[in-house]
């Protein structure tokens, strides 16, 4: 089965699978159409397929940028509606979760001025949901679990001691074990946690 998985909760990645190759590649400092859309023709041009051959087309809902994920789930719900293909989701925190081997893994991803979103995960089972707290709340959370490994994305990876990043290892198992759980396009919705700089209030992180 051929997929087509996105990632724009923080800049820009994308995975093609297709005729049993592999077609990576990531653009980290943008996550707008401009760089999105040619990426993806890129790959299928690679790959010498059309959209149409693509059998189900995946992205990442989120937490994260507000911006990059309302364009990366855009693209892939007009990639499905033109295709009538379907679609899977992948939450960022479980994504980001994937650079870690441990079974048991706290996941953390930064959403800016000292605030974080955070889960827990034991196997492919969530143990919390994502949340967003402060620095020095996720710093307490992982000391209240001690027999979990602590995942962040590279822009935590000097404040948490854990394993960092996302790449294309992580793009496959996340694809891979998400597949199976196909929706349509109608289904795919963002993951808002942290509500936007405007409709903050006193007491919002």
């Amino acid at each position: 089965m051929s997929y087509l998985f996105i990632d724009t909760a923080e800049g820009t990645r994308a995975l093609l699978f297709a005729r049993d190759k592999y077609y990576y590649d990531e653009n980290m400092k943008s996550a707008g159409s401009e760089i999105l859309l040619p990426l993806i023709d890129g790959m299928i041009s690679r790959a010498d397929i059309k959209l149409a051959d693509i059998d189900i087309f995946g992205a990442c809902i989120g937490p994260g940028s507000f911006t990059g994920l309302r364009i990366g789930l855009t693209t892939i719900k007009t990639f499905c509606y033109a295709t009538g293909k379907p679609c899977f989701a992948v939450n960022n925190l479980r994504l980001n979760s994937y650079n870690n081997d441990s079974g048991k893994v706290v996941s953390v991803a930064d959403a800016g001025n000292r605030v974080c979103y955070i889960a827990r995960y034991c196997g492919e089972s969530e143990l919390s949901a994502a949340t967003c707290v402060t620095i020095d709340d996720a710093r307490q959370i992982i000391a209240d679990n001690p027999d979990f490994s602590v995942s962040t994305d590279k822009k935590l990876a000097s404040v948490f001691n854990g394993v960092s990043g996302v790449g294309e290892r992580e793009m496959r198992i996340a694809a891979e074990r998400h597949i199976k759980n196909a929706i349509s396009q109608s289904e795919l919705l963002p993951l808002y946690i942290r509500k936007p700089q405007p409709e903050r209030g006193v007491g919002d992180l």
